[in-house]
C-alpha cells in the first residue's frame, strides 16, 4: 500500500503541493477573520460577515480538492491487484507507451508499464501486478515464474 501511495504521490506531486498550500493559505486567511471578528467585531453584523466570509473561503477548497480529486480519482480509490500470465506486449511508438495483456482466469486487462518492466518480462512469465485502477498503470510487478 505504501508503494502505491509512494508512486501516486512521485506522479502529482506538484498538484498535491499547490492544493497543500491553497488549504494552509485558506485555513490562515479564516482564522484571521475569527481572531479579528473575537476582537473588534463583537456585534451580530461582524458575526455574519465572518459566517459568509467562511462558507465563501470554504467553497473555494471545496472547489480546489474536488478539481484535483476528479484529475486524479486513483488517490480516492484502493490499489487493484492482478496475478495472471502475460498475453500480450505492445509498444506504441507514437505515444511511446508501453503496454502488457494481462490473463487471470477468464479476465483479460491492459496495463500500462514502465520501459523496465517491458524489457524484463516474457510471454507466458507468470506475474503479481499492483496497479492504478482508474490509469491502469502498473505500480509494482512480482515475476511468479515463468512457463518456457
Amino acid at each position: 500500500m505504501v508503494d502505491y501511495y509512494r508512486y501516486l504521490w512521485s506522479t502529482t506531486w506538484p498538484n498535491m503541493v499547490v492544493l497543500i498550500l491553497i488549504w494552509i493559505f485558506v485555513l490562515f486567511r479564516i482564522g484571521g477573520k475569527v481572531l479579528r471578528t473575537f476582537r473588534y467585531e463583537r456585534d451580530a453584523w461582524g458575526f455574519l460577515v465572518l459566517f459568509g466570509k467562511t462558507v465563501l473561503l470554504a467553497g473555494v477548497l471545496g472547489i480546489y480538492t474536488q478539481l484535483l480529486f476528479s484529475s486524479q480519482p486513483d488517490w480516492l480509490a484502493q490499489p487493484g491487484f492482478l496475478q495472471g500470465l502475460v498475453q500480450g506486449k505492445t509498444f506504441d511508438s507514437t505515444s511511446g507507451t508501453y503496454s502488457l495483456e494481462v490473463r487471470s482466469g477468464s479476465e483479460q486487462q491492459q496495463l500500462y508499464v514502465d520501459k523496465n518492466i517491458y524489457e524484463n518480462l516474457k510471454l507466458e512469465d507468470q506475474v503479481k501486478l499492483m496497479y492504478l485502477p482508474v490509469r491502469k498503470e502498473v505500480v509494482r510487478c512480482e515475476r511468479v515464474g515463468s512457463l518456457l
